[in-house]
């Protein structure tokens, strides 16, 4: 292959990356992004819930476990849906279901239909 034709290679990629619009740089910096976001939720999520338990506020735990349980269905479903393995769709339906519990526990225990305490502590 002669400089020439390696020119008109280089032309052609650039040509069809320019037409697709695609920012590589961009897509780095969201990936990047995700990643913070995702560690600092959970940063946030799991003092909260650790202190919700501790207090024996049940209203306030199912409200960060349904939380917690439906970013990981999302994640969880983004793999299945990319890798398509048996594996990520039985994770995927097991936070789909814990999803749906923990929400049906938080609106039980929030009108008082549920109540329950955690280490034998009052409410």
């Amino acid at each position: 292959m002669n400089n020439f034709e390696g020119n008109n290679i280089r032309n052609e990629i650039l040509e069809k990356s320019r037409r697709l619009k695609k920012d590589e740089g961009m897509e780095h910096a969201q990936l990047k992004g995700r990643v913070l976001g995702e560690s600092t939720m959970a940063a946030v999520l799991i003092p909260i819930l650790v202190f919700a338990l501790l207090r024996g506020e049940v209203v306030a735990f199912n409200a960060t476990v349904a939380v917690m349980f439906a970013f990981v269905f999302g994640l969880c479903l983004t793999e299945y849906r990319f890798t398509r393995r048996k594996y990520h769709l039985i994770w995927t339906v097991g936070m789909a279901v814990s999803t749906i519990i923990s929400i049906v526990a938080f609106v039980a225990a929030s009108l008082g239909w549920w109540e329950v305490s955690f280490f034998g502590w009052p409410l």
